[in-house]
């Protein structure tokens, strides 16, 4: 019997899965079982919200249904999705779920694959933590398939335990305001992802536009410091607590408001209704981006960069959000300096440097 791992956010949450396994005590040699939905950032995908498997070609069937990505599989343009590479990269076995039905819907995927890979038991994996939010935090800011994940994963009737690394690593809900979350609801520290977790995952870390995830791998290594993130928040300081793996072992409903208000829905516009009401719905966010005309996006030079990182204290930033700055296209890509894609802004002042010339 086997367990399956399921990113409850999407590809960031399926890299922290596979970083995390052996913090969870899994001395398995077979291929990680990792079952992820599709949604990237607009600056990879164009279209709000995630992608069904319907949007997918070439994906390899799993007793009968089409589920499994494989480095052949691609999206039906214009969707974009780099699950496809990380199934070539990452050497786990990576199975798209999607949330177009809902909560009662994702259940059922979820029950038919564990029976199809033999699984007795579900990982749920977050990384940053507000799939433990309440709903009214300020800082929350994509709930939806953390919640509606949850929802399914826990309607299932499989033995699940719900596993939190790199606490407040997400720009969301800060560190300390994640571990009360965590305490409150009986979590427990069971490892940390270490330097040699960080450095088994190379292949992927070295290219993935994950920025939580690339949070905890530079903390598993030893980097400490500030990071700017994507949409110009606040600087997310990464601690001796980033490389952190929590588990809450026997999760009840009553522990998670947001999803048990999402585990009878049966459509995503439901699910976002449900959201709108309960907190906030991250693909109304993404439609407002996404009708902004590109030119009303203001490239920052460099120097600005730099300078804005020291007003603000941040010692690093991602790559990711060098993209957004630099107003980058969709594919094209910012080379990562570190394990993990971190820039400090002496990095930034080489490749400044650079361009002169």
């Amino acid at each position: 019997m086997r367990t399956l791992y399921v990113a409850a956010g999407g590809g960031g949450d399926a890299v922290g899965a596979l970083l995390a396994r052996r913090a969870l005590g899994d001395t398995d040699e077979r291929p990680a079982l990792v079952s992820t939905c599709a949604w990237e950032r607009l600056r990879i995908d164009p279209i709000p919200g995630p992608r069904a498997r319907a949007d997918f070609t070439g994906l390899a069937l799993v007793n009968g249904e089409p589920a499994e990505i494989t480095p052949r599989a691609d999206t039906v343009p214009p969707g974009r999705s780099v699950l496809p590479r990380l199934a070539e990269t990452s050497g786990a076995r990576i199975f798209l779920h999607d949330l177009d039905s809902g909560a009662v819907g994702l259940r059922d995927q979820l029950r038919r694959l564990s029976s199809s890979l033999d699984v007795d038991k579900i990982v749920l994996i977050d990384v940053g933590g507000d799939i433990v939010a309440r709903g009214r935090e300020s800082g929350l800011r994509s709930p939806l398939a953390d919640s509606l994940t949850l929802a399914a994963t826990l309607g299932t009737g499989i033995p699940t335990s719900v596993v939190v690394l790199g606490p407040g690593a997400d720009a969301e809900l800060p560190e300390g305001e994640v571990l009360e979350l965590l305490k409150d609801i009986e979590a427990e520290v069971v490892g940390h992802v270490s330097s040699d977790d960080v450095r088994s995952l190379a292949p992927v870390l070295s290219w993935h536009p994950t920025e939580a995830t690339a949070l905890v791998a530079a903390g598993a290594g030893g980097m400490r410091g500030s990071v700017a993130m994507r949409r110009g928040r606040d600087p997310v300081p990464v601690t001796n607590r980033t490389p952190e793996v929590w588990v809450v072992s026997h999760p009840a409903f009553e522990s998670f408001p947001l999803a048990q208000l999402l585990q009878g829905t049966t459509i995503l516009s439901e699910a976002e209704e449900v959201m709108r009401t309960a907190a906030i719905d991250e693909i109304d966010f993404e439609r407002r981006v996404a009708a902004e005309a590109s030119s009303h996006r203001r490239r920052m030079p460099l120097p600005d960069v730099m300078f804005e990182m020291e007003a603000v204290g941040a010692t690093h930033i991602t790559g990711r959000r060098v993209s957004e700055i630099l107003s980058l296209g969709q594919g094209d890509e910012v080379p990562s300096i570190t394990a993990g894609g971190l820039w400090s802004r002496g990095d930034l002042m080489r490749l400044a440097e650079s361009t002169k010339h």
